[in-house]
Parts: C-alpha cells; sequence; structure tokens
C-alpha cells in the first residue's frame, strides 16, 4: 500500500510516513496509547514511497505484557476510493443546491411576472401552464444527464405540450447541437412561449396556418453566428400586444441575456417572425458537445 519492500522500511521511524504537516496526529495518537485507549477508524493521509499521499483510516492500539505498555498495534486501511466517493457526493449535492435555486428563481419569476399581466380567471391556468413547460425542460436535462440538451428535442418537446400533433403544421429545420443547460432552460420557455401565442392569436389559430423553425451557424466578418427564426405564415396579420407580458420579456430578453446575442420580433401582415442571433460560444456546450 505504501510502495516499500520490507527491507527498506523494517526499522524505520513511523514519522516516514507521515507527511511533515500531520506530524501533530502522531503525538496525540501516542498520548491516547499511552493512557491505554483504543483509536479506531481515524482518518488521515499518509505518503507513500514516491512521495503521494493516501487517504488511510487507521486503527491504533497500545500492546500489553503483564498489564504494561510495551507496543503499539497499528493497522491502516486504504479509504481511497471511499474518500473520492464522499467529495463526489458532497460536489453533487452543492450542484444540486445551486440548480435548484436557480429553478426556483425562475418559477419564482413566471409567478410574479404573470400575476401581473393576467386577470384572475386566466392566472392559475398560465402560471401552471408555464410551470409545466420549465419541468418538460428539467426531464430533459435530467436526460442527459445535466449536460444541456439537443435542440430539436428541446423544440419537440415544448410543441407537444402546446399544440399536440405539429408534424405537419411545424417544420423544423437545423444540425443537431446540444445547448448548455441555461440556453436549453430559456429555448424551451421561448418556444412554449411562441407556440402558445401562435396557438391563441396568430398562425396557428388558422386551419390553414403553419410555422417554420430553422437554425443554423453562418460566419459572419469572420466569426461563427447562431441563427434562429421562428416564422408563422397563413394565419391572420400579426399584431404586437397592446402592453408587453411575461411572455413577451421570455421571447425578446431572457433567451438573448442567455446567449449573449439579441432577438427580434417582427409583426407583419404576413405573420409573426421571431428571430435570433448569438455568438456560437455563448450557445453550444463544450467538453466534446457542438455543431455537427
Amino acid at each position: 500500500m505504501f510502495g516499500y519492500q520490507a527491507h527498506e522500511i523494517v526499522g524505520q521511524s513511523i514519522l516516514k510516513l507521515i507527511p511533515s504537516h500531520r506530524r501533530d496526529e502522531e503525538d496525540y495518537i501516542l498520548g491516547m496509547v499511552r493512557k491505554g485507549e483504543r483509536i479506531k477508524h481515524y482518518d488521515t493521509v499518509r505518503t507513500r514511497k514516491d512521495g503521494t499521499l493516501i487517504d488511510v483510516s487507521l486503527t491504533v492500539s497500545p500492546i500489553l505484557a503483564d498489564g504494561k505498555i510495551v507496543g503499539v498495534s497499528k493497522i491502516a486501511r486504504d479509504i481511497t476510493e471511499r474518500r473520492q466517493a464522499q467529495l463526489t457526493q458532497t460536489l453533487l449535492l452543492r450542484e444540486l443546491n445551486h440548480r435548484t435555486k436557480n429553478l426556483l428563481a425562475v418559477a419564482d419569476a413566471i409567478v410574479r411576472q404573470t400575476s401581473k399581466t393576467s386577470s384572475p380567471e386566466e392566472l392559475v391556468d398560465r402560471i401552471s401552464r408555464r410551470l409545466h413547460a420549465l419541468s418538460v425542460n428539467q426531464d430533459l436535462m435530467i436526460e442527459y444527464e445535466w449536460r444541456g440538451a439537443d435542440i430539436a428535442r428541446i423544440i419537440q418537446s415544448q410543441l407537444v405540450c402546446v399544440v399536440g400533433d405539429y408534424t405537419g403544421r411545424i417544420r423544423l429545420d437545423g444540425p443537431p447541437c446540444v445547448l448548455t443547460p441555461r440556453t436549453a432552460q430559456a429555448l424551451g420557455l421561448t418556444i412554449f412561449e411562441l407556440a402558445s401565442n401562435a396557438l391563441r392569436y396568430g398562425s396557428l389559430s388558422s386551419h390553414a396556418g403553419k410555422v417554420h423553425i430553422a437554425w443554423a451557424v453562418e460566419v459572419q466578418d469572420g466569426t461563427r453566428e447562431f441563427r434562429m427564426s421562428w416564422q408563422e405564415l397563413g394565419g391572420p396579420p400579426a399584431k404586437p400586444p397592446s402592453r408587453p407580458g411575461f411572455g413577451t420579456t421570455i421571447i425578446e430578453r431572457m433567451i438573448a441575456r442567455s446567449l449573449l446575442g439579441t432577438a427580434k420580433i417582427t409583426y407583419a401582415s404576413a405573420g409573426l417572425t421571431w428571430e435570433l442571433v448569438a455568438p456560437e460560444s455563448g450557445l453550444v456546450e463544450a467538453n466534446g458537445f457542438s455543431l455537427v
């Protein structure tokens, strides 16, 4: 465990295995043994022959002869795997706490902002549907082990919640890519708001109306940019709302801030168009995930 052959270590001081910053531990341990006490499962660090450190758990007992302490018995167990598991668990709990707080902050914003622009009759339904859209995103995050989510899956999962069988009316065009968790959450809520608006007031409120969703990476002035658009066709003329609500805030501001880009809505007689432009670096998950 420590890397020594017997002839290299037998007869040497035990201090050879103890890091310099842990030498005080030996005084404590020997002090306890001199009192006739046994130490169980004392977790500490020791030094291997090559200088690397190893996590160990010590059991230290006095050796008695004729009622007198004549020596000390030490058993050291390698607890590296257990220690690493504990550290991993601590990191996961901290990350879970961070993500939970972020999720609660978004939910709080949904409730507060929806209440400002909804009538009492619509309030509960609107909040419930928006929170459901948020939960759909969370399911995708778990499926992808919190590394992000595929853009097509994000769009499809939100469309199913709002429109149901959308395949004959909504066309998706774009390459595969995985978005960061923060971006995936913002985009999911954006698609939900766009689809809900289209179903109530836009092209999807008309039997012949359709939507075209497209995304791609283009090179502009030597910089790779992510571009995405939502274009409504065959429905009634698009008109701006009398006053901006929470949905407008998500569509124009939240997604743009998340991607460090810009988002724009155009209201035209042919239908509503939403366009997003952002740096590729602000969108695509690193560590092996990229646009293909």
